[in-house]
């Protein structure tokens, strides 16, 4: 029979007296003794974790106007230089007429580009000519003089009105605002909550936001093109409706609760 070295039995031995003297040695110190697993574990029952939402309904204070001069010829060259002229007075009406600052007319896009006529007998295709285009984005605060300004910059050579986005530029107020909403809401989530378990709210542990959004209103070409013909068939100029946008923002708050 195989003999066990006695100094191997005594490990377990001693670790068993360390952890029963280190239980023993607290209590009688005159303290109970505190367990790291016990001690989250209640502080898990005592805490509620809820969602809070704020919305805000505003209306705009900005608008972004999409334009472009397009500019057709039988050369490069000449389309490039056809586009230039007609763009020259959709520049002197927004800096002369309506005192536009520079950072308010930004160029979205710039291209020339040739335009095929397409054979469908034997499939081929050739140059027909080529196409410069002009884009610009329009910035405006006067909302009310939208109609007249799509008007205005059609006549001053604009020819292709690519549409309107209507947002804000107090975006950080509006999110402060749709913030105390979400609290509020979180809140009352919180008391009702912890009142059905017949418990009541305490402090504030941890709150996150998780996102924020603004909703800005778009009219696209076709609401543009819509709104042009009725301008032609009488109407004093075209008509934009700028409605409302919308700012949220959502919440994730923990309370601690008694």
């Amino acid at each position: 029979m195989k003999r066990v070295n006695p100094k191997w039995l005594l490990v377990p031995v001693l670790a068993l007296a360390v952890g029963v003297g280190a239980v023993l040695g607290g209590a009688g110190q005159g303290s109970k003794p505190v367990y790291a697993v016990e001690s989250g574990a209640a502080a898990q029952k005592n805490t509620i974790t809820v969602s809070g939402n704020g919305k805000i309904e505003a209306a705009p204070d900005v608008a972004y106007v999409s334009v472009a001069v397009e500019a057709r010829a039988a050369t490069a060259k000449d389309a490039q230089a056809k586009n230039a002229t007609q763009f020259s007075g959709l520049t002197k009406l927004l800096y002369e007429t309506y005192k536009l600052a520079a950072k308010d007319v930004k160029t979205t896009g710039f291209s020339v580009q040739p335009e095929y006529e397409y054979n469908p007998k034997d499939g081929s295709s050739k140059v027909k000519g080529y196409v410069a285009v002009h884009a610009v984005q329009v910035t405006t605060r006067d909302l009310n003089g939208i109609g007249k300004l799509l008007d205005a910059l059609s006549a001053s050579g604009a020819n292709r009105v690519d549409g309107v986005r209507f947002d804000t530029e107090k975006q950080e107020q509006y999110e402060l605002q749709a913030l105390d909403k979400a609290m509020a809401n979180a809140k009352a989530k919180a008391a009702a909550l912890a009142k059905a378990a017949g418990k009541q709210v305490t402090d504030v542990i941890t709150i996150t936001q998780n996102s924020a959004n603004s909703g800005p209103i778009f009219i696209n070409q076709g609401e543009m093109a819509a709104a042009a013909a009725d301008s032609a068939a009488g109407a004093p100029s075209t008509s934009v409706q700028t409605g409302e946008i919308t700012v949220s923002t959502d919440i994730t708050v923990v309370y601690e609760m008694k």
